[in-house]
Formats: C-alpha cells, sequence, structure tokens
C-alpha cells in the first residue's frame, strides 16, 4: 500500500485553486517525503506543482516538470494528463520559444479532439486554455492580429464561462495586444479592468503583473510619473518575476529623467533579485544597463567591467541583439577613452558575426565603424563616416541603430561647422534635426524630444535668430516638463537664463560677424549631442530660490489687475514703462506661450498666459524655481471660482484686486510665494 494520502493531493490542489501557493508547496513537499508514490500520484504532484510554477512564473521550472509529467502520462496512458503537461511545457513562449511552443500547443489541441467520453465543461475549459496561450504566442512572435483575434474569442468563450481568473488573465493579455499595436487607450482599459479584477479575487501575482504592464503603458503615453507608481506598488509583491521587472523599469525611468544615482539603485536591486531567483535574462539585460548608466555617468572603469561581462554572458546565450549591443557599446567607451587600438578589436568581433547575422549585424558594425572613423578624423575617414550614417539612418527595421545614426550625423554636421565655418552646412543639420524630433516623437524618446528643441535653439543662435532661439528653448523646457523630465527642464532653464544673461555678448557678435567657431564656443553645442549619444549624464544646476519683486495680473492691453509688491523700494514705473516696451515687441510670442521670460536690467520677469490674462512674476536669481511658483500660481487663480469671478469682473469694473479682495487670494500669494 502506498505511503501517499489521496486526501493530501486533493487537500493541496484546493490550496492552489484558493491561490494559497505557498501552503499547497509545502504539502507537496510533505508528501514526496512521505515515501514511495504511486506513478499515478507522482504524475498528480508533478502536474500540481508544474500548475503552481506558473502562477508564480517561474516558467523554466513549469517546462521542465511538463516534460518529466508528459513522459510519464504517455507512458500510463492518460491523455487528459498529456494535455495538461503539454500546457506546461508551452510556458517556453515565456522564455522566448514562440515556435516551440506553438508546437506543443497544437499537440494538445490534436489529442484534445481525440477524446470522447469527456464533459463539455473540460472541452470548453481547455480550449479555452489552448487558445489563451496560443494568442500569447502568437504575440510574442509579433503577430499581433492573429493574437488579437484569438484574445477577443477567448475573451467571449471565458466571460460565458464566468470564470474570473480567467477573465482578468485574458483582459490582460488584450492590454499587452493592444499595447504592441501602439493603441495606448484600449491598452490602458483592458489592463485597468483586469487590475480590478484581481483586486476583487485577491489575486496578488496576477496584480502584479497588470501593474507592470500599467508601468509600461503610463511611460508610452509620456506619464513618467504615474509610471512609476505603478511600479513601485510592484516591490512588496510575491510575484518575483513581476517584482524583478519593476526593478529594472524604474531604473530605465529615473535614467530617462537623468536621476543616475537612483537608477543604479534600482538597477543593482534588480539584478540581486534576478541572480537570486535564476531569471537569467533579466540578470544579463542588467548588466548591459549597468554599463551603458556608468558611461554616462563618466565612470568609464564600471562601465567597461560591466560591459564585458554583459559581452561574456551574451555570448553564452548566442543573444544576436545583445552582443551587438555590448560590443557597440565597449566600442564607444573606447573612443571616448582614445583607446583606438581596442575600437578596432571590437570592430573586428562585430564584422565576423555578419555572415551569421544577415544585415542586422552589418547595420551594427556600420554604426561603430562610423563613429570610430569620425574619431581617427581626416577627409576620407569623414567622407565615409557620413555615408554610411547616412545609409542606416534611413533603415526602419532597427530603430535602435537607427536614433543612434541619427545622434552621430548631427555631431557630424557640427563638426563640420567647427572645420569648415559654412553656415551652408546648417542646410544639412536643421532637417536633420527635425528628423529627429520625428523620430523620437514616433519612438515615445521623450528626451530626445526636448534635447531636439534644445538644439533646434542653439542651432538658430548660431544663425543669430535670437527671437527664434528664445522661442525654441522655451518649448524645450515646456516639452521636459510636460513629460517630468524635471532634470532636464531645469538645465533647459538655465540655459535659457545663461543666454539671456549673456544677449549682449550674442549681440555683439552679430554685429561684428563674428567666425562659426567663436558662436559654436559661446553656444556649447556638444553638450545636447554627448547626452543624446550617452556620453554625459544631466548635470541640472545647483537651484536657489529666487529673489521675489512683484507680482502682477494684467491683460493683453497692459492694463494692470493686481500687483502685489515683495519689497518697498521697487521702481514700479521704470519697471512698467521698460516691460511695457519689451511686451510691445514680443506680445504674440507671449501670449502663445512661445516665449515664458523676459530681462530687463538685473531683473527676469516671468511671464504665463491665461486665457486672456498675462501673470508675471518679476524676480532677480534662477528662473526655474520661479516659474514652477508662478505656473502654480496661474493654474490656482483659474481653478478658484472665487478668485477667477472677481478677475473677470475687474474687466468690466475697472477695480483692482488686492490680497484681502477676494480673501482667498492673500492666502494663495502667501502660500505659493511667501512661506
Amino acid at each position: 500500500m502506498p505511503d501517499s494520502d489521496p486526501k493530501d493531493l486533493r487537500y493541496a490542489e484546493n490550496l492552489r485553486r484558493e491561490g494559497k501557493f505557498q501552503e499547497a508547496l509545502k504539502v507537496i513537499n510533505d508528501i514526496e517525503k512521505k515515501g514511495t508514490l504511486t506513478p499515478v500520484d507522482k504524475l498528480a504532484l508533478l502536474i500540481l506543482k508544474g500548475k503552481i510554477y506558473t502562477f508564480y512564473q517561474k516558467f523554466g521550472e513549469a517546462v521542465k516538470i511538463g516534460k518529466i509529467s508528459y513522459r510519464l502520462s504517455q507512458s500510463l496512458g492518460r491523455v487528459n494528463e498529456s494535455i495538461t503537461s503539454l500546457l506546461l511545457k508551452a510556458s517556453s513562449l515565456f522564455l522566448g520559444q514562440s515556435d516551440k511552443a506553438l508546437k506543443y500547443l497544437m499537440e494538445a489541441e490534436k489529442l484534445l479532439n481525440s477524446l470522447s467520453n469527456v464533459s463539455p465543461s473540460y472541452l470548453a475549459s481547455q480550449k479555452n486554455n489552448i487558445l489563451f496561450r496560443k494568442s500569447w504566442a502568437y504575440a510574442y512572435k509579433g503577430d499581433v492580429n492573429t493574437a488579437l483575434e484569438m484574445a477577443l474569442e477567448c475573451l467571449e468563450l471565458q466571460e460565458k464561462s464566468g470564470s474570473k481568473s480567467d477573465i482578468a488573465y485574458t483582459l490582460q493579455l488584450l492590454g499587452t495586444i493592444y499595447d504592441g499595436l501602439g493603441k495606448d487607450d484600449l491598452a490602458l482599459e483592458y489592463t485597468t479592468r483586469s487590475l480590478t479584477i484581481f483586486e476583487e479575487i485577491s489575486d496578488q501575482l496576477g496584480r502584479a503583473t497588470s501593474l507592470v504592464f500599467l508601468g509600461r503603458i503610463s511611460l508610452n503615453k509620456g506619464n513618467l510619473n504615474q509610471a512609476i507608481k505603478y511600479h513601485k506598488q510592484n516591490l512588496t509583491t510575491e510575484n518575483v518575476r513581476a517584482k524583478v521587472a519593476s526593478l529594472r523599469a524604474l531604473g530605465q525611468i529615473y535614467e530617462t529623467r537623468g536621476e543616475i544615482d537612483k537608477a543604479l539603485k534600482y538597477y543593482k536591486s534588480g539584478i540581486a533579485l534576478a541572480e537570486k531567483e535564476n531569471f537569467y535574462d533579466a540578470y544579463v539585460g542588467g548588466q548591459l544597463d549597468l554599463g551603458t548608466t556608468y558611461f554616462a555617468k563618466g565612470e568609464y572603469d564600471l562601465a567597461i567591467d560591466y560591459l564585458k561581462l554583459s559581452l561574456s554572458l551574451q555570448e553564452k546565450r548566442n543573444n544576436e541583439i545583445g552582443i551587438a549591443h555590448s560590443l557597440i557599446w565597449l566600442g564607444m567607451v573606447c573612443i571616448q577613452l582614445d583607446d583606438l587600438e581596442e575600437v578596432q578589436e571590437y570592430l573586428e568581433r562585430l564584422k565576423s558575426y555578419e555572415t551569421q547575422w544577415s544585415r542586422r549585424g552589418t547595420h551594427n558594425y556600420q554604426l561603430l565603424r562610423a563613429a570610430f572613423l569620425m574619431k581617427k578624423g581626416g577627409t576620407r575617414n569623414r567622407a565615409e563616416a557620413e555615408q554610411l550614417l547616412k545609409q542606416i539612418s534611413t533603415d526602419e527595421t532597427q530603430p535602435y541603430i537607427k536614433r543612434f545614426a541619427l545622434f552621430y550625423l548631427c555631431e557630424f554636421y557640427i563638426e563640420e561647422l567647427k572645420l569648415f565655418e559654412d553656415l551652408e552646412v546648417i542646410k544639412e543639420l536643421n532637417p536633420l534635426i527635425e528628423r529627429l524630433y520625428k523620430f523620437s516623437e514616433e519612438q515615445r524618446m521623450y528626451q530626445g524630444l526636448a534635447e531636439a528643441k534644445l538644439l533646434q535653439a542653439k542651432v538658430a543662435l548660431i544663425q543669430m535668430n535670437f527671437e527664434e532661439a528664445q522661442r525654441l528653448l522655451t518649448q524645450a523646457q515646456h516639452v521636459a516638463e510636460l513629460y517630468s523630465l524635471n532634470f532636464l527642464a531645469e538645465k533647459i532653464s538655465s540655459e535659457h537664463d545663461n543666454y539671456l544673461e549673456k544677449l549682449s555678448e550674442w549681440k555683439g557678435l552679430k554685429e561684428r560677424e563674428a567666425p562659426i567657431s567663436e558662436r559654436l564656443k559661446l553656444a556649447s553645442v556638444e553638450d545636447v549631442i554627448e547626452r543624446l549619444q550617452g556620453k554625459r549624464a544631466i548635470e541640472p544646476p545647483e537651484l536657489v530660490d529666487e529673489e521675489p519683486i512683484v507680482l502682477l495680473i494684467m491683460d493683453k492691453s497692459g492694463i494692470s489687475y493686481f500687483n502685489y509688491p515683495f519689497r518697498e523700494d521697487w521702481d514700479f514705473e521704470w519697471l512698467f514703462s521698460s516691460f511695457m516696451s519689451a511686451f510691445d515687441t514680443f506680445s504674440s510670442e507671449v501670449f502663445s506661450e512661445s516665449i515664458d521670460r523676459i530681462k530687463i536690467g538685473e531683473n527676469l520677469i516671468l511671464i504665463n498666459p491665461v486665457e486672456s490674462f498675462l501673470v508675471c512674476y518679476v524676480i532677480k536669481g534662477q528662473s526655474y524655481p520661479g516659474l514652477q511658483k508662478l505656473n502654480r500660481f496661474s493654474k490656482v487663480i483659474k481653478d478658484n471660482t472665487e478668485i477667477w469671478e472677481t478677475l473677470n469682473r475687474a474687466v468690466q469694473t475697472g477695480e483692482m484686486l488686492e490680497l484681502d479682495k477676494p480673501q482667498s487670494l492673500g492666502n494663495v500669494v502667501n502660500e505659493i510665494f511667501v512661506k
């Protein structure tokens, strides 16, 4: 008589159904320790353990168990268990083996269709299981239309069966598919619905995966702060794979925002957890993340260490993309270090892969070779580099390579400006930056959007188009703020202040028709290019609170309805006449939100249009802290019914608003500007 007790197996299965996976695994381990199991009990135990591993997203373990249980079920002639074992084996789709998974699923489908004398509910349930996994497999293969068709059919069948868990997982799948199709709103809708059900049925593992997807969708939509919130909710989850994904995502978001130390913290935490849990893909990918981040930070020795480890691990896996990216970044670091012999070695290694990889390898090689030739210099080398970069910058199949080709082409033409001091080069540069902006928009590279605007502003300065430059500087900051790129917004604001500080110097250059080399030096274009290329991290200025002078609300004609001085010795008449002179010049730009600041003497007038009004904050010092207060104040006066109605009434009566009229105005001013 066997030592195992079927009651224990049923108990373990009930625990699994209740979502008590750790308790179920403990019962399974206790059963295994009791002694010899019958083959049938052993099979049931294996399948039960495999199902739990799939819920924990330990897909490698689930596949191993599926292979063992399939052989055992075949030897016992148990078709139902063979079908379930094939479904476990099909977990390989989450390990990047979609074709293999589809083969298992089709085999399971064939076995299912061969069954007779089974309940309709069993047939429907297994059909749903197979259809669900096939949809995932096609999604991973990139055939999103087939995946969508299957997932919608699956959802329809599951809504008839009424299983909330199955419905939630299919909604989650649909969210992922719509995300792949670029339909953000539908992706958000379906994934949010899945999250609601998972929370309702207390499925913490499914909830964690939905949070990962919601974080990704929010990032795609440009809402970085919301993405951070979703991923941080996952840091206490039992779903270890989802936690690893969220840690890496947080690293990538903070790196995009320029917060390098935070990025490194999350990257390292994700790598440590991935290593502990044997999530090899996440562990290997994390080494490249660390290498490129240390490169941007300027810590080249650490960058090389992590990139070499990444290369070694990727070569063991024979991962084409991972190998290529590791080699390219190693080459870039060595170019920065002027170690051209080492770059040549990485070029040769990349070239050796060409015959294996076809065009993908060729373009990786071409990119690194172009950067190498630019570093070497010389007419022939530069001509070849330009030709290579132009060629690969038109390739729509490899966005990663295309973006770097665009970055390096920008660098190439700026160097041409330095070398030949010929403004004709700008005829090549300006369309290229516009291409970079559009590409960044298509690929949702939000830092690229802001940096492209900043680069356009600097090129406008080189051309001595000062009003255009200021308009573009304002736009660049607005883009950075829109996507919560706070460090970059601070940097751009500082650049804007610096331009206004040196405006007389710029005008002097224009008057004497200064050579392009002087204009380039004053414009500091290299910083933008190096940030785009990943060679430099954002270096935001140290922020110091502004010195407030006066707060104004006026209309388009210049009539003031509110002015509140923060000091007694201010010269309103001089300031106002100077401001109106500047206002007449820039009025259309000001009210179209194209210009957010004007410098008059030592004072900066910060400007924010609110419908037909203009809210102005006069300060001394840095603009960025003052602009944040001004934007907040502008929003509050519009949202506060009492203030907004009083302000609009003042237009009819000609009365001035005061701190106690309306009463809430004083509270707002004190809260934002005084405290």
